[in-house]
């Protein structure tokens, strides 16, 4: 018996085997990847393995929004501008935003409300960014992003990512590097 060592390519299978033909884009890939790199870090360092808004409201006490470095802040307000570039329309909000499909304990009404004022308080701002990021995370790994969709979200992904890495490193917790904390503390 031989052992096939040669790496799996999920992109080549869905091509193949898949109506259609799907072709997922390199780009994709690497934006999926990051991605579920990056919630596997932030769940498990910021929300004990199990997230949720009620999880992220209690992640809120350990934190000082008004107080994060000027890195931080300014990746933390690219990321919101993004989301609002891409959620809010002239009329309101889009397709876009109601395919995050919130549930009832999702705070939608928050989201909303960060997304719709350029001014909103710096908590209520990174709490819609956890949210957000949450139901982007539900989507994509309970199957509510399409095959044919997914090389549309690259850029979605990657601001996912960037957003939880801003987090990671402004948030205490057990797995960011010791001396980036003391560094924060001291700022």
């Amino acid at each position: 018996m031989t052992i096939n060592t040669q790496a799996f390519s999920a992109s080549e299978w869905i091509a193949r085997n898949t109506r259609g033909g799907v072709h997922i884009t390199a780009e994709t890939q690497t934006a999926v990847s990051n991605f579920t790199t990056m919630w596997n870090f932030f769940e498990s360092a910021l929300c004990e393995n199990r997230a949720s808004v009620a999880a992220f409201e209690k992640l809120m006490s350990r934190c000082q929004p008004d107080a994060f470095p000027k890195d931080i802040a300014h990746t933390l307000v690219e990321c919101i501008t993004f989301w609002r570039f891409r959620y809010r329309t002239p009329h309101g909000f889009g397709d876009r935003f109601s395919n995050l499909h919130f549930r009832k304990s999702d705070r939608r009404d928050l989201v909303e409300s960060v997304l719709s004022s350029d001014t909103a308080p710096a908590a209520d701002e990174l709490l819609a960014l956890m949210i957000i990021v949450y139901r982007i995370r539900n989507n994509l790994f309970h199957g509510l992003k399409s095959f044919e969709k997914l090389n549309e979200q690259t850029k979605n992904l990657d601001n996912a990512s960037r957003c939880m890495a801003a987090i990671l490193t402004v948030v205490p917790s057990a797995i960011v590097h010791p001396e980036r904390q003391l560094q924060l503390a001291n700022a």
